[in-house]
């Protein structure tokens, strides 16, 4: 068993994000085996673009998500006939809530030991190794009690997807960072706790969230019922980790925020992609940050190393 890998869920309409974050990857860590799954209807569109990228494997939607899941997400596509309604249609998955149903069951069933997930709106900053996100034989665990009402609803959403009484939950905590990692057992072990308490309809209630977050699932399952064995816990600001253009005030800094990747680049950066800036200000981004490391370092000093197969089954 390979001890990590890269996991991102994309689409074709992503294309060109994912783009950049493979060109980052072959530049900044080209040993990490990367999981691309995408929609079952983009597949063929992938593997045309990225047949001969090595340590990439791309695996479908259908191949993940269980049929009924994946039935629900196709149906998807018939939302913008309903927009005049103002609702989504009955038994209707959107693209947010799939992704993340996605990452659930892809680390529960690959063979890797842990995963980081990089969403196609993240790109890397710098050369990272094999072992980045470990601390000795542990696996870095980010988090930070939460800091602001969003972050306390998607852990809020957590405990009632799980069933956990509110009325005993003292402390919440955020857990989204990009990118953030967990250990497969953690996914294991969160779909056991699920089915232990009957919580058979946990997609539905997952779902039927505002702000559901599979980060924050994962992150209870690694730190109440797994008890943080194999974990390093570090608090830290999500901003710490990454250059970021999240929300929608962010934009008008996106050229100083540019300047400081080239000048002073952290680890990652993420450029939202729903905010709607065009792909030229992004590859902007990612080639000014290329062209800072290509005059102080030269070449990205890696050796490639083999991919593992990965076996997929339906999912939980």
């Amino acid at each position: 068993m390979s001890r990590i890998c890269i996991i991102t869920p994309t689409r074709a309409r992503d294309l060109m994000q994912f783009s950049l974050l493979r060109r980052s990857i072959k530049l900044f860590a080209p040993g990490f085996p990367h999981i691309a799954i995408v929609n079952t209807e983009d597949y063929r569109t992938f593997r045309e673009r990225f047949a001969r990228e090595d340590h990439l494997e791309i695996v479908k939607s259908a191949e993940v998500l269980p049929r009924s899941v994946e039935y629900q997400r196709r149906r998807s596509g018939i939302r913008r006939w309903f927009r005049m309604f103002r609702h989504m249609p009955f038994g209707v998955i959107g693209r947010w809530h799939a992704q993340q149903i996605m990452k659930l069951n892809v680390l529960a069933e690959c063979r890797y030991e842990s995963a980081a997930f990089f969403d196609s709106d993240v790109f890397i900053c710098r050369p990272i190794g094999l072992d980045y996100f470990h601390v000795g034989d542990r696996l870095k665990l980010y988090r930070r009690p939460a800091p602001h009402a969003e972050c306390m609803d998607f852990d809020i959403a957590t405990h009632e997807i799980i069933g956990n009484p509110l009325h005993r939950v003292t402390q919440l905590y955020d857990y989204i960072y990009s990118p953030t990692c967990f250990k497969k057992s953690t996914a294991v072990r969160l779909f056991q706790e699920l089915r232990a308490r009957g919580r058979s309809s946990w997609v539905r209630r997952f779902v039927a969230q505002r702000r559901p977050s599979e980060y924050h699932l994962l992150g209870y399952a690694a730190t109440v019922l797994e008890r943080g064995a194999g974990y390093a816990p570090i608090e830290c600001n999500p901003e710490d980790l990454h250059h970021s253009i999240r929300y929608e005030e962010d934009r008008a800094r996106l050229a100083a925020e540019i300047e400081r990747m080239k000048a002073q680049p952290k680890d990652f950066a993420l450029i939202q992609s729903s905010l709607g800036l065009t792909f030229e200000q992004c590859l902007e981004a990612f080639e000014a940050v290329a062209a800072a490391h290509e005059v102080s370092f030269g070449a990205a000093p890696f050796a490639k190393v083999a991919a593992s197969p990965l076996a997929i089954g339906r999912g939980t």
